[in-house]
């Protein structure tokens, strides 16, 4: 997942509602609200799927925090507070999937940049799939992304 580029793997984009957009917008400001002190960037790949051999919500979830020793990247836990609606938002986005997968993949600025998509998939990371299709991008991101990092913090 490149920083703030949309996907160019030829992935179909999925088009929310007024409704969904809203909620993804609260979510989005939950998760930022849940950010560490320091932090930087928060990188995230939400998979779900609704499928029957891949029924489950697959999260892979970084946060790049500024330290006195530099730019480090650590697992990034948020708030439970919108848990279900979250849960459910990519629920039904998936079952309106004609996979019954999606990936929602955000990226979150500390400045209030933000950047969110929704694509048709199928399963990877549920499945076990761990390379550049799926969770190597995200747990690899300052590795890949240092300099535009670095650039962001002046």
């Amino acid at each position: 997942m490149p920083s703030h580029d949309p996907r160019d793997d030829g992935s179909t984009a999925v088009t929310l509602t007024d409704e969904q957009s809203a909620l993804l917008a609260s979510i989005v400001r939950s998760w930022a609200a849940a950010a560490p002190a320091g932090w930087l960037r928060v990188v995230t790949r939400e998979e779900c799927s609704v499928a029957p051999e891949s029924d489950g919500i697959g999260s892979v979830r970084i946060v790049v925090v500024e330290t006195p020793d530099g730019l480090e990247q650590e697992t990034f836990r948020p708030s439970d507070e919108l848990y279900f609606e979250t849960s459910d938002l990519l629920r039904e986005l998936a079952a309106g999937s004609p996979t019954q997968t999606i990936v929602l993949d955000v990226v979150i600025d500390r400045d209030g940049r933000t950047e969110a998509t929704v694509v048709v998939d199928t399963p990877r990371v549920l499945v076990g799939i761990r390379d550049e299709t799926s969770s190597k991008p995200v747990h690899q991101y300052l590795e890949r992304n240092r300099a535009e990092l670095t650039a962001l913090l002046g």
